[in-house]
């Protein structure tokens, strides 16, 4: 929800007419890819409103980051000049990451098919593993898209963890800090679902490594007491 203040309470500023007819862009890097037992997807945002921008990539729901290619879906004149600066900093995509974007396309529902079914049983493993670990790490699964925050119970900055799960485990994990989030790793469930299930037993085998090393535990916070 978008909350309009205007003429503002306390300061007596006033929109104009031009700037409440804002644009709304809606990054929907995950179309087509839904993932199973959950709600459908939100329909795009550009079926919305004249105003409204709709813009997506192959990285995610086809699993083709290499292709470094996207779409967007707008009013002609707000693609136009998007047209524009592409040309202007990157001249065009590649013919052969177009061709292979344009296949991935057309056959969108078979990959997205395949997603789902890897996701599926990422998710059944991580559910194992989160109960399995529930005295070092706990998560809310994902509704949508492919990535989760998972809290861990060490008291150690989400930064020095990272790097020791990156390069001591081989296991590569985000550091909540980088998202506001301290005490929390970014996990993605879209890995092949060997690699996903290597991944997370290196991640509590680093974990159980450190609380053997005297790491201890963190101090639970007041909030997770009321909680």
């Amino acid at each position: 929800m978008i909350v309009i203040n205007t003429p503002h309470n306390p300061t007596g500023a006033m929109l104009s007419a031009e700037e409440l007819d804002a644009w709304v862009l809606s990054d929907e890097a995950y179309r087509w890819l839904e993932l199973p037992g959950e709600a459908p997807l939100a329909p795009p945002m550009r079926n919305l409103g004249p105003r409204a921008i709709s813009t997506g990539t192959f990285s995610k729901p086809f699993g083709l980051p290499g292709l470094r290619t996207g779409w967007i879906t707008a009013p002609q004149e707000i693609v136009r000049r998007c047209w524009g600066m592409r040309d202007y900093v990157s001249l065009s995509p590649g013919k052969l990451n177009d061709a292979l974007a344009v296949l991935a396309f057309r056959h969108r529902d078979q990959i997205a098919a395949r997603t789902r079914a890897i996701v599926s049983e990422n998710l059944d493993f991580a559910e194992w593993w989160f109960a399995a670990n529930q005295d070092l790490v706990s998560w809310t699964p994902p509704h949508g898209g492919l990535l989760a925050m998972m809290k861990y119970e060490l008291a150690m900055p989400s930064t020095e963890l990272a790097n020791r799960l990156a390069e001591q485990y081989s296991v590569m994990l985000a550091p909540g800090s980088a998202f506001g989030y301290e005490g929390y790793l970014r996990l993605g469930i879209g890995n092949t679902p060997a690699a996903f299930a290597t991944g997370l037993r290196e991640a509590a085998r680093c974990m159980r490594d450190l609380v053997s090393a005297g790491v201890p535990q963190r101090a639970p916070h007041v909030a997770d007491i009321l909680a």
